[in-house]
Parts: C-alpha cells; structure tokens; sequence
C-alpha cells in the first residue's frame, strides 16, 4: 500500500515595494529546499499574474516526518525573517487530500463523437 503524499499550498502577499527582495529570498530558499531536502518531493512557487503581490507556494512530502524536518529547515527560519516583516497580513495554509474515484473507471477503448477534449488547441 502506498501512501499518498502530504500535500499543503500556502498564500501569502508582499508589500510592492518589497517584491524584488522577496522573489530574490524565494528563489534562494526553492534551491535549498531541492538540494536538502529528500523527503520533499515537490516544491513549486508561483506568483499571480493580475496582482503579482500575491504568492503560491505548492509543496508535497513523502511523509509526515519530511513535513517536519522541512518545517525545522534552517532555510525555511531564513525565509521567514525576510518574508514576514514584508507581508501584508499572514500566510494561508491549506492542506489538500487526493480526490480518489468513487468507482472503477472503464477503459472501453471506444472514443466517443463530439467528446470534450482535454488537448491544448
């Protein structure tokens, strides 16, 4: 049995004038998180489009204790001391579960006329 990873975003905005220090502690912090951390198997940051104060960071860990050890990270205390004087309110975190199908899904190998497609056009 394999367990599914845990998977948490997190929401947060910076203050305008501080976006170029923040995107810069980021990038840093996204460097030491892939090259230390075994046990984080994803680890992604966006930022918004329309308002590029607002940022998204998507992470998943093997297991609980990769959550911890990332969560003690000496980086991730780094991160915080630069990015928490320069936010606008406090993070969001949001722990996400895998939707798992309700039932078994039939493969009729059958493509269906006029089927909605999910290919890029």
């Amino acid at each position: 049995m394999t367990l599914d990873p845990i998977t948490i975003v997190v929401r947060y905005k910076i203050k305008k004038k501080k976006l170029a220090k923040a995107t810069s502690a980021i990038s840093e912090y996204v460097e030491q998180v892939k090259k230390t951390e075994s046990g984080t198997t994803e680890y992604h940051v966006f930022q918004d489009e329309d308002d590029r104060t607002l940022f998204v960071h998507v992470m998943s860990f093997t297991d609980k204790a990769a959550k911890k050890t990332h969560e003690k990270s000496v980086h991730l205390k780094q991160l915080k001391k630069v990015l928490v004087p320069i936010s606008k309110g406090k993070a969001v975190y949001t722990s996400l579960a895998r939707v798992k199908p309700t039932k078994p899904i039939e493969n009729t190998g059958e493509i269906k006329k006029d089927a909605p497609s999910h290919e890029p056009v």
